[in-house]
């Protein structure tokens, strides 16, 4: 048997979610990359591309030191909060690029 299964688990299932996030952001970075006759799209799609990319290396970073300290048995809160700080300022960056792009949308269009 696993020990402390229930937290590994949670730890599985965050990690899945960033994954997930970060899978759609790059899409949506690509669709906005195909759309026709929007400005700097490219640009824009490249970057949200770019930083689903560095936001899944984060992410990653962040299961690893979970899982050591679920395995160690030792939870480092400080660690734990600096982690997710830099996370919510790289989901930050990401929404602000789609805003910068609609707000491209509303002045074009």
């Amino acid at each position: 048997m696993i020990e402390r299964l229930q937290e590994h688990t949670a730890n599985e299932r965050t990690y899945i979610a960033w994954v997930r996030t970060s899978i759609s952001i790059a899409a949506f970075g690509i669709l906005m990359e195909k759309l026709p006759g929007t400005p700097n799209n490219t640009w824009i799609g490249l970057a949200l591309v770019f930083l689903s990319a560095v936001l899944v290396v984060l992410t990653s970073l962040r299961f690893l030191v979970i899982r050591r300290q679920i395995n160690e048995e030792k939870i480092d809160r400080a660690s734990f909060a600096r982690i997710e700080v830099i996370l919510a300022a790289m989901l930050t960056l990401l929404l602000l690029t789609v805003f910068v792009f609609l707000l491209g949308l509303v002045n074009t269009g």
